[in-house]
């Protein structure tokens, strides 16, 4: 799909991505368009996200308020990875496939 899409159909793909959580890559894949290009029009949509979430989108998991500090102190006093301190601190219960 190389033809660039327009008007409704781009903002329905957008607006769909993004509510859906798709990665960034994909919707722009899907749109024939750059990263900066999707950026721009979500923007003029009023759809992108915020740091947070993005940041929530990469890890795959949230962190809560209570525990964000923990976490932080691990990321860097302890040297340890994102998932692996998620683990420590209780937030997956399972290890995912991705990490075999």
């Amino acid at each position: 799909m190389n033809e660039k899409i327009k008007g409704e159909a781009r903002r329905k793909i957008i607006l769909d991505g993004y509510v859906n959580n798709e990665p960034l890559k994909d919707i722009a894949e899907k749109l024939g368009c750059s990263l900066a290009s999707l950026k721009v029009s979500a923007s003029k949509l009023g759809c992108t996200r915020t740091p947070k979430e993005a940041a929530e989108f990469r890890r795959g998991f949230r962190i809560p308020e209570s525990k964000r500090q923990d976490y932080y102190q691990l990321m860097t006093v302890g040297q340890y990875r994102s998932r692996e301190c998620a683990q420590i601190l209780g937030l997956l219960t399972t290890q995912s496939p991705s990490m075999e």
